[in-house]
């Protein structure tokens, strides 16, 4: 996760597909090692850890993006000056 921090700084992140694509991994390798005898191993642990660490901080990104929507939302729903609203989401990034 911390690898994320950086890379999500500097170059971005990628789009929420890509995300849950790398999330993959990891999720395939604990299910198989629970459903069936396959025992992973410590480097395959470890590219698959790494890569859902970073892929983890993306997808808080994306949840932080969609509070504020959902956020923005809400308040037009009570009768808040819709201009004003998506002045201040998109001040906040969302």
């Amino acid at each position: 996760m911390i690898a994320g921090i950086p890379i999500a700084i500097f170059w971005g992140y990628p789009r929420f597909e890509v995300v849950l694509l790398m999330m993959l991994p990891l999720i395939f390798d604990g299910f198989l090692q629970r459903l069936t005898a396959y025992e992973s191993t410590n480097i395959r642990r470890l590219l698959t850890g790494i890569l859902f660490g970073i892929a983890f901080i993306f997808a808080f990104i994306y949840l932080r993006k969609f509070c504020i929507w959902v956020a923005g939302m809400i308040l037009k729903f009570l009768g808040s000056d819709p201009a004003s609203v998506d002045q201040m989401m998109k001040s906040l990034g969302g």
